[in-house]
């Protein structure tokens, strides 16, 4: 006989046929899954919240996940994915979220962000996200795919994202001559990553010029900027690297990175800039966002509009599991909220939870912790 599955509750804001497939693939072997969003479709009209809450009570197990845009349902229920985790937590029903990046980084933007004394906004963590670095993006997207040595931008997001991107670039084709091409970017948190891009492409036969490489000649009687602009002068090809850190190269209101790059733009240098995607989704979600003008009075705060990237819905959500009512951050439990980018990562988290059953079974049926 066989043996009879657990129930999960699938709770999730949106959720394409082909992500459903994926999840399917993962855990129909040992669950049956009761898809949240479809039980509430096929009820159409005669939808009833507490018979849907009823239907969560008999499963086993919960998993929520979060992407920026919440399905339009046409149910009279503000939030009905609050609402389901709301009965999971009550019922002490063992629950996994995993959430999109855009949803927890537009919350931390929005806990971020504030207005200085110029009504300018400006970013309370700037190890997070610096604003200043949406000054870079547009003076990139200024240009005009018409100008000399212009080459559109690239987004990435991972660092082998990044060198994927370089493989389609004109840096891997075959160089007779050996060409000065400096490499611009912040450093602070990128040492490493900076270290496997330089010798890259030091590699496919370039002389690269860059600051923290070591590779740029210094004229002591100049200051950091002068010698870092003499050197993007220099350069045959130049490549921008717009990370969401500005970076503390500053002298005044000048930024070295930002410098190079103008100075790039500005001498018509064959050119390359890849931009992280946290700056290039900032650019298009912070001008959504209506910033509290009194920064000391906690009762305001900082307001998302209705946009078409977001949700304020998926964003309250997000806060109820991470719990972030629970002022204490070290006696929470139960706040886990798995990052994803690609659908493929929250993918790894799932199968990571159910596909050792022996591990389920035990967070069922005793009071150890499942391992």
């Amino acid at each position: 006989m066989a043996k009879k599955k657990l129930k999960i509750w699938l709770s999730a804001t949106s959720l394409s046929e082909n992500d459903l497939g994926h999840l399917d693939a993962i855990l129909s072997k040992n669950y049956q899954i009761i898809y949240s969003n479809e039980r509430i479709v096929k009820a159409a009209n005669n939808f009833d919240l507490e018979k849907h809450l009823e239907e969560l009570k008999k499963c086993d197990l919960f998993l929520g996940l979060i992407n920026p845009k919440l399905e339009k349902l046409n149910i009279n229920v503000d939030n009905i994915y609050l609402e389901e985790i709301k009965t999971a937590m009550a019922l002490n029903m063992p629950y996994w979220y995993s959430v999109h990046r855009d949803v927890t980084f537009t919350r931390n933007l929005l806990n971020d962000v504030f207005l200085n004394a110029k009504n300018k906004i400006q970013s309370k963590n700037k190890y997070f996200f610096d604003v200043r670095t949406l000054d870079i993006y547009k003076e990139i997207l200024n240009q005009k795919p018409t100008d000399i040595g212009y080459h559109a931008p690239n987004v990435f997001y991972r660092l082998d994202d990044l060198i994927n991107k370089f493989e389609n670039t004109i840096f891997y084709q075959a160089i007779k001559e050996k060409l000065k091409l400096m490499v611009a970017s912040t450093v602070y948190g990128f040492e490493d990553q900076l270290s496997k891009i330089v010798n890259d492409i030091n590699n496919k036969n370039f002389n690269v010029l860059n600051s923290f490489y070591g590779s740029i000649k210094v004229n002591p009687q100049l200051s950091n900027i002068e010698n870092c602009v003499q050197a993007a002068q220099e350069t045959d090809w130049f490549m921008g690297i717009v990370r969401p850190y500005y970076g503390t190269g500053n002298i005044n209101s000048k930024n070295i990175t930002f410098e190079e790059i103008k100075t790039a733009i500005g001498d018509n240098k064959p050119r390359w800039f890849f931009i992280h995607r946290d700056v290039t989704f900032a650019a298009d979600i912070i001008d959504q966002i209506v910033v509290n003008k009194n920064e000391k009075d906690l009762d305001i705060r900082n307001e998302l509009n209705y946009n078409r990237f977001i949700d304020q819905k998926a964003i309250d959500l997000y806060n109820h599991v991470i719990k972030h009512y629970e002022t204490d951050l070290e006696l929470r439990n139960g706040n886990w909220a798995q990052e994803f980018f690609e659908t493929s990562e929250a993918l790894i988290y799932i199968q990571s939870q159910f596909l050792d059953f022996n591990f389920i079974n035990n967070l069922l049926n005793t009071d150890e912790n499942g391992r």
